[in-house]
Formats: structure tokens, sequence, C-alpha cells
């Protein structure tokens, strides 16, 4: 009955964090950039957080909002935008400057998230970005970075720009870093189909493995281990992966998950039954056994 206590998600902010860097061909530079950022679900991941966001140039006055559901129908529509960072910041047109969101942003999976980072700056050189080159300009396991607007206000969400016509330049892109970490999912018995395959058959072999015979551990000990396992945690090594991927997908697709675990049990065998790697471990108390009589 106590695994019905597991945990649905992990308690801590990040398990992993990454930065990730999109194209800099320094086209442009004017007041500010909207554009999207699209969530994964590549990964069991219960949210990405975003902490900071790094941009450069003339800078100045800064301010960075988000928005679910993206932009869209929004880049006028200051009510539907929530401010994360707001501060005055130096110039900086070589090195990009960390922006510290406050409080970071919490993207959920399959979802869409709009961005704006805007200097109220007067003049055309407060934050720099490109023309769009891609439809995608960055994507990873986790999150897909889209082109978007370029805005030539320094009045943040204004539809009156220094010319003629709208301040709002369409296929632009972002240039800059995106600091962020990933909260996974914990393993449970109700989300074993949010797990890729690989982690499937492993958590099926090890709960196998562990409790069977007349030495296997308690079931409710042995779901919390695997509680606790982290996504990747029964994924090959590298070495082993490269000539392991072509036939796990094609010859184990109809193969049922009883027989896929009685192999990983055989496979794994030696660390249950092998017990020569711990032949070189050094027992600090080996020379007080005599004084025990033993």
């Amino acid at each position: 009955m106590s695994s019905l206590l597991l945990a649905e998600r992990a308690d801590y902010l990040v398990h992993d964090s990454y930065t990730v860097e999109t194209e800099d061909h320094e086209d442009h530079t004017f007041n500010g950039v909207m554009f999207d950022v699209a969530t994964l679900r590549t990964r069991p991941v219960d949210a990405v957080v975003v902490d900071a966001i790094y941009v450069r140039g003339g800078l100045g006055a800064m301010t960075v909002w988000s928005t679910p559901d993206g932009r869209a129908g929004k880049e006028q529509s200051q009510e539907h935008w929530s401010c994360c960072f707001q501060q005055k910041v130096a110039s900086s047109f070589h090195d990009f400057k960390r922006l510290q969101l406050d409080p970071p942003l919490v993207l959920r999976p399959d979802r869409t998230y709009g961005l704006y980072v805007h200097s109220a700056e007067q003049g055309d050189d407060g934050v720099v970005y490109d023309n769009e080159r891609d439809a995608i300009c960055h994507e990873d396991d986790y999150i897909r970075v889209l082109p978007g607007l370029a805005h030539l206000s320094p009045e943040p969400f204004s539809g009156e720009g220094p010319w003629w016509g709208s301040p709002w330049r369409r296929r632009r892109a972002f240039v800059g870093k995106i600091s962020y970490g990933a909260r996974f999912v914990l393993w449970r018995p109700p989300m074993h189909g949010a797990f890729n395959p690989q982690f499937r058959r492993g958590c099926a072999a090890a709960f196998f493995a562990l409790t069977m015979g007349w030495g296997g551990l308690p079931t409710d000990c042995v779901l919390y281990i695997l509680h606790l396992a982290r996504f990747d945690w029964f994924d090959l090594p590298e070495t082993r992966a490269l000539g392991a991927a072509a036939s796990s997908d094609e010859d184990d697709e109809d193969v049922p998950e009883e027989v896929l675990a009685a192999r990983h049990v055989a496979r794994q065998a030696r660390y249950t039954s092998d017990y020569s790697r711990f032949d070189n471990i050094d027992d600090s108390s080996d020379g007080d056994d005599e004084d025990y009589g033993l």
C-alpha cells in the first residue's frame, strides 16, 4: 500500500541544467524581440524551468515578459503578459548579459510560451536580433525556440513606431542564450508508459531480479528504489548503444515485455551472482576480527 504514496514529481527545482545559444549573425539592433518557446515531451519532464535570458546590445532599462499559449495576437496586449525581469543593465555589444528572471518561468511540456525581451532606451541599438533563417531557431530534447517579431518602439507593447506603419517587424529571430533546468517526473506504476522502452524494460527486469527468490526484497522497497531511478538509468553505455540501437527498436518491437524482462535479467545476472567486482575492496575491519575470536 505504501507504493500508493510515491510522489508524482521531483520536489527539487531542477535535475539537470542547460544553456542553449541561438545563432548570432548580428543582423539588426532595436528595442526588442518577441518569440515563442515550445516545450517538448521527448523525455518524462514535469516542467522546464527557465531561470535566465542572455542578450547583448545597448540594453539599458530592460524588461522580460512571458505569456502562456504563445505570443500570437498579444503583441500589443500587455494585460496578457507577466513581467519577470525589470532592471537597468549596462550596455554590452560583444558579450551576453545575464537577465536573472524572478520568478523563474515554469514551462509545462507540450505547451507554447511567448517571451518578450525589451529595452526602453531611446535609439535603435537596444537589443541585437537576427533575420529569420529557419523555421526553428534551436531545438534540443526539451525546448524548441521559434522565430518571432522585432519591436521598434521604446515603449513595451506599443503600436507606435519611429516611422509610419507598424513598429513590429516579422520574420525575426532571438539572438542570445536561454538558461533552464529540467524537473523530471518520478517513476510510478501509473506513469510507466511515460518512460522510454529501454527504461520500461530495465524497470521490469530490476523488479523481477530484486523481488524473486527467498532473498527477494519487499515489493514496496523495490518500487521505492525504482521511484528514485533517473529516466536514463537503464540506458546502455555509449559504446554499446551504437551497436544495439539498430536491433533494439526493430527486433524488440513485437516481443512481449515479460520476455524482454527475462532477457534483461539474464544479461544482468552477473550483478547478482558475480561478486568478483568486490575482490579489490579493502575491508578496514578485517584486522580486528581476531579480537573477537573470529
